[in-house]
């Protein structure tokens, strides 16, 4: 807390910008645009660059003239640079005046890639350059691929899935387990929880579901099969009438054949978008499912930027995020999409006459219905029963639907984050 506080009185508005390249590129643009510095380095192809609001407008048009994408982050400071310099002296002052105590269990330092041993005790110095100096992920990163080869699942304490996506990329051969995910609640917590356990954690599951209403419960000795079992006489309703086929007017302009060329185009897309995020979410292709949203599968915006890019060189199409966002969440809503865009748009077929709509059933029907205990239904022939007009939606229906207001939250944080760096920047103009 107060830390915080003296940056808001201390320190100039910022802002920082993720960026998809390697540190050497991140350094020679940091270099172009004066005030701007290389505050984090994630990964050997992600880079944060941070400096004074009025220098990052700058730069961020920079990085638009030369096609590279980039992310705007939602900060209003620019941490890890020199714009935090006026407040290392009152910061210095503040820590000064506590006691630290040492620390339980060894940890690498994300400010110089180096491991610090149970017992080791921080001081004044190293809390300031930790406020000042640039972050070294990805060299925490490093040390851990070559220093602990014992440490077969890595745990990201943290909002989001970022830096358990970036240590998958890393290190293929360790799990890595995110706690937290935007607008998923504390489902990705229990599935940490139980990925632990699996790989042979001692989880005090007694502290673990406190305070949650969960209980040991004996599990069954086989699977049950759920079926309901009617009794009492059969329903002798009439089927409601099924309404006729509409008829043409003319002839549809598509055969069988270009349908079934178009779910080709469809498949061998699918199979190539599930191959590159799996490439670039650090997956195997068999763990990559054609209907999981990619936000699920823990990637962000920076990396479906890549995603993107890869796809849009390959198939000569180009999808806006927008698009990505509100319709394509999935690979196979991807794959429609690219395949769309590849493909002429046949000739528009004719509209089918208007047909009358069925009759409605009769109220005395109606209400014998209710009354009635259904018959026996065969469920080879589900398919033969009209469906009922105010059915409730399936456990599916809704869960796709928040699925689909979790993803458009998402983008308006996003939206409203980057407003805000762009009033911050005019107004430090």
């Amino acid at each position: 807390a107060g830390r915080g506080r003296l940056m808001r009185e201390r320190c100039a508005p910022g802002a920082m910008v993720a960026v998809p390249t390697d540190t050497h590129t991140a350094r020679r643009l940091a270099a172009e645009v004066p005030g701007v510095e290389l505050a984090v380095m994630n990964g050997e192809h992600s880079q944060v660059l941070a400096g004074p609001a009025a220098a990052m407008a700058r730069l961020t048009e920079l990085l638009a003239e030369r096609g590279i994408h980039a992310r705007t982050l939602p900060m209003l400071h620019a941490f890890h640079t020199a714009v935090m310099d006026p407040a290392l002296d009152g910061l210095r002052e503040l820590v000064g005046g506590v006691e630290p105590r040492p620390v339980r269990v060894p940890f690498v330092s994300g400010l110089d890639g180096r491991t610090r041993p149970a017992g080791w005790v921080p001081d004044a110095d190293y809390l300031v350059r930790q406020t000042r100096e640039p972050v070294r992920f990805a060299d925490v990163l490093g040390e851990l691929g070559a220093s602990y080869d014992n440490v077969g699942t890595l745990v990201e304490i943290g909002p989001h899935t970022t830096l358990s996506g970036l240590a998958r990329h890393a290190l293929p051969g360790r799990a890595a387990h995110p706690t937290l995910r935007r607008g998923a609640g504390l489902a990705p917590l229990w599935d940490t929880a139980a990925g632990l356990y699996r790989a042979g954690a001692p989880v005090d599951w007694r502290a673990f579901m406190a305070g949650t209403g969960g209980r040991r419960i004996p599990l069954p000795g086989y699977r049950f099969q759920h079926k309901d079992y009617w009794t009492g006489p059969e329903n002798h309703l009439p089927r409601p009438a099924q309404p006729e086929q509409p008829v043409l007017r003319e002839q549809p302009t598509r055969d069988g054949a270009e349908v079934a060329q178009d779910e080709a185009a469809v498949e061998r897309v699918l199979q190539h978008i599930i191959k590159v995020t799996a490439k670039h979410l650090s997956y195997d292709t068999s763990e990559i499912a054609e209907d999981a949203s990619f936000f699920d599968l823990g990637a962000d915006s920076l990396q479906m930027i890549g995603v993107l890019r890869e796809l849009e060189e390959e198939h000569r199409v180009k999808v806006s995020m927008r698009e990505l966002f509100e319709e394509a969440g999935t690979a196979r809503g991807l794959a429609v999409i690219i395949a769309g865009k590849a493909t002429p748009a046949p000739a528009t077929a004719a509209f089918p006459a208007p047909v009358a709509a069925p009759a409605p059933v009769a109220e005395a029907e109606r209400r014998a219905a209710h009354d009635t205990p259904p018959a026996p239904v065969d469920a080879t022939r589900q398919d033969a029963y009209a469906t009922r007009e105010d059915a409730y939606a399936t456990r599916q229906e809704v869960e796709e639907l928040r699925r689909q207001l979790q993803q458009l939250t998402q983008v308006q944080l996003q939206l409203m984050g980057q407003l805000s760096q762009l009033l911050t920047a005019q107004a430090g103009r």
